[in-house]
């Protein structure tokens, strides 16, 4: 039809008898179907010989809305037809222009007629690669159809802006199918394949090195929801999500997913979701989540397994651990939990674990062999017993046996269950009361009460890295409460060691947990052993008993700030009274005594043991000075032994005050040893 509208012009505007080899068609625009050719022209070129040649050449071509981003630019068409119904370019080379970057010259064809549209570009040159974009328009819908393999993303920096990731390395492969009506996208398909990508966030959030990355994507809109399934696998290189860093090199990542998303309401419900650690765990489930003022988790159901413990806490764990009272805690073993989410707020946790260690390089807390069953809940009703179980556990440097555990743990609450009896440097701790419960907006309540049976003094010195003691440890433990960051005892703590008792009455501690902990609390001592509380000390040796009392202590920081405190010998004591020279000499050194340089110069150097009557000691402390008091007052001082027996023997203290600093000190070296020998 073009070649005859053209002939019919050429044929009544030119002389027969002139030449004519090409005539043209300026158009100044053509819109049709949404498309819009501007700048057009028609050429008939060759016309003398018998195949002519039919060109359209057009200086820009926008595309139908929603393509209406991309034009085309200087548009040449030599193969080329345009009919009442129809105008299509079955070979031509364009430029492509959009908002993000400009394209060299590509091969390019189109088809327009009344009810479908059609384009094509087969060569378009993107990063380094040929890029194929296809478009079909049918009505009021449209398709686009975009296929690339290995783009460089190195040179995508230059075509897009990088105020959010910065690409430095790797090759994307990527074939993407949308399709919609009008301006609504309605389908969705995507396979993307990331090859050595390696880049990160302006803000360093967000990393990617090396990264290996397999992606597809489907979604379908309707009725005001998206819903779609994707499945993503990491096979190698690594990525950084802060603080999380996950090497995917030999373990492959995986995460699948099905949801649906309500535009409306910016509310997302995942049906089923899936992500999976290779050789470290994987967490599965399904939520709702909501997008209107943050991200609020509506609901969740999630199902948490893994046979090795140990990658999962060095990979997942120790990120969000630094810098907190838990870090330094690392867990190995099996584990598997439930756990259900409504309104922001956990509802139900149902965790079973077994073989579990965990170890705290600060040696706060170690635990071997752990296991057991760990049901929560947030109703307060809620009766669904729990049991926790090791081999072996360790608080600081205190060593627990095999025991355990049956417990209720229901909304802000803990209680014991059953009484357990738990092996204890050679004794044992029985537990007989135990309860927590959270306060809003203080400090938890805690009860406990117990006893102590036969537990080694031996032991507990060592692991506490005390002098060692003899003897074991018994005594009853009533109840003892904490609440409001104050610790108090309720009736008379009563232990048993050294063949003696030591009662401990008025307990109290404010501020327990805090910079500043004070203590309060009254002892009452009776009838200790000497012997056995000597005998492993450079002290010295005594035999004979020994009572007393501290009364009305104060701590502040662990450390006394004042008491009043009397040791010394019963009065009905009738046990055997002696003392080693070495005792009375140290002893002398406390109250400043001359009885030291008796010993040295006098013929009781020659005697090892010395007979006394009574011996004692008194402090009141009182702004940093020791008030000093013996068994009895003489015209120089204070005794603090009084001689019975041959050889006779007294000590004599001349400075009834002394620094607190200092006779700490004094007693520090007198019962240190260099060599102490444990029998």
């Amino acid at each position: 039809m073009i070649r005859r509208l053209l002939a019919v012009i050429l044929v009544g505007i030119v002389p027969v008898s002139h030449a004519i080899d090409a005539v043209s068609l300026d158009i100044e625009t053509v819109a049709a179907q949404g498309w819009s050719l501007q700048g057009a022209t028609i050429a008939l070129t060759e016309l003398a010989k018998n195949q002519q040649q039919l060109a359209l050449t057009v200086k820009t071509v926008v595309l139908p809305k929603p393509l209406d981003d991309l034009s085309l630019v200087n548009l040449r068409c030599t193969s080329f037809t345009w009919t009442a119904k129809q105008m299509a370019c079955n070979k031509g080379r364009a430029e492509l222009h959009s908002t993000y970057w400009q394209s060299p010259s590509t091969t390019f064809s189109f088809q327009i007629d009344q009810k479908r549209s059609t384009f094509k570009l087969t060569e378009l040159s993107l990063a380094g690669t040929k890029l194929a974009v296809e478009g079909v328009v049918n009505g009021d819908r449209w398709q686009l159809q975009i296929k690339t393999k290995q783009v460089d993303v190195a040179v995508l920096n230059r075509l897009f802006p990088q105020q959010f990731f910065a690409l430095t390395a790797g090759k994307i492969d990527l074939h993407l199918n949308v399709s919609g009506i009008r301006e609504i996208p309605e389908k969705f398909t995507m396979t993307a394949h990331l090859d050595g990508l390696t880049g990160q966030t302006v803000d360093g959030k967000i990393a990617t090195e090396g990264l290996m990355l397999k992606a597809n994507l489907e979604a379908s809109y309707q009725n005001g929801f998206w819903q779609g399934q994707s499945k993503a696998e990491i096979n190698g290189g690594a990525i950084y999500l802060e603080p999380l860093y996950l090497d995917a090199n030999g373990q492959t990542i995986q995460l699948d997913a099905q949801a649906n998303w309500d535009v409306a309401n910016q509310r997302v419900d995942i049906k089923s979701a899936r992500y999976q650690h290779a050789n470290v765990a994987s967490l599965s489930g399904n939520a709702a989540l909501q997008f209107k003022d943050g991200i609020n988790v509506q609901r969740a159901d999630l199902n948490f397994h893994s046979e090795n413990l140990a990658p999962v806490s060095t990979i997942y764990l120790t990120p969000f651990l630094a810098q907190t009272a838990w870090e330094g805690i690392t867990l190995s073993g099996k584990a598997r939990a439930n756990i259900a989410i409504n309104d922001q707020a956990l509802e139900t946790l149902t965790a079973v674990f077994d073989g579990v260690s965990v170890n705290d390089s600060t040696g706060r807390l170690n635990v071997d062999e752990g296991s057991g069953t760990i049901n929560w809940a947030s109703n307060a009703l809620f009766n669904e017993p729990s049991t926790l179980a090791w081999q072996q556990l360790q608080i600081y440097a205190l060593p627990m046996g095999p025991a355990k555990l049956a417990f209720l743990t229901q909304a802000s609450n803990f209680s014991l269950l059953n009484k357990p009896r738990i092996p204890f440097l050679n004794g044992t701790i029985a537990i007989n009361q135990f309860s927590w419960q959270a306060q809003p907006q203080q400090e938890p309540k805690v009860v406990f009460t117990g006893s102590l049976d036969q537990v080694s003094l031996e032991q507990l010195s060592k692991a506490l890295n005390w002098t060692p003691l003899s003897g074991s440890i018994s005594g009853q433990i009533p109840k003892v409460e904490y609440s409001n960051k104050t610790l108090s005892l309720a009736g008379e703590l009563l232990i048993h060691v050294f063949d003696g008792v030591v009662k401990i009455s008025n307990l109290a501690s404010s501020g327990l947990f805090t910079a500043l902990p004070k203590f309060h609390a009254d002892l009452e001592i009776d009838n200790l052993d000497m012997e056995q509380l000597t005998g492993k000390f450079e002290f010295g040796g005594i035999t004979g008993k020994l009572s007393g009392y501290v009364r009305q202590l104060y701590l502040e920081n662990w450390q006394p700030i004042s008491f009043y405190a009397w040791l010394g010998t019963p009065d009905d004591d009738n046990s055997k009274h002696r003392i080693s020279q070495k005792a009375v000499k140290n002893i002398a050194n406390i109250g400043g005594g001359a009885a030291a340089d008796a010993l040295s110069r006098s013929f009781l150097s020659f005697f090892e043991t010395f007979g006394y009557a009574k011996l004692g000691l008194g402090c009141y402390l009182h702004e940093g000075v020791c008030q000093l008091m013996g068994v009895e007052a003489t015209p120089s001082g204070y005794a603090i032994i009084t001689g019975g027996g041959l050889p006779r023997i007294d000590v004599i203290g001349y400075n009834p005050r002394v620094d607190w600093a200092v006779l700490m000190e004094r007693l520090k070296r007198i019962t240190t040893s260099d060599e102490v020998i444990i029998k």
